[in-house]
């Protein structure tokens, strides 16, 4: 699957250092976030990604994760 880039502009670094910033950059992301998160936020294009979170939202509402609005101080899922 292709990437959308990083910029339009035409890049100043190599291929390679290209490589090694995104090599940097999904390290980062795993450690934050978590290997699903990481997939999620650097492969997907933006319609996939759309559809995973609408995928997320209406799994939590089945399981009973309560809308914002619902109980004040709840998880917002929305």
């Amino acid at each position: 699957m292709k990437r959308a880039p990083l910029s339009y502009r035409a890049s100043r670094w190599s291929r390679e250092q290209l490589a090694r910033f995104r090599e940097i950059e999904r390290d980062y992301h795993v450690r934050a976030f978590g290997e699903e998160l990481a997939r999620v936020n650097l492969d997907l294009t933006m319609d996939e990604r759309r559809r995973y979170l609408e995928w997320m939202r209406s799994l939590a509402r089945k399981h009973g994760v309560k809308t914002r609005g619902e109980d004040e101080g709840s998880t917002n899922i929305e």
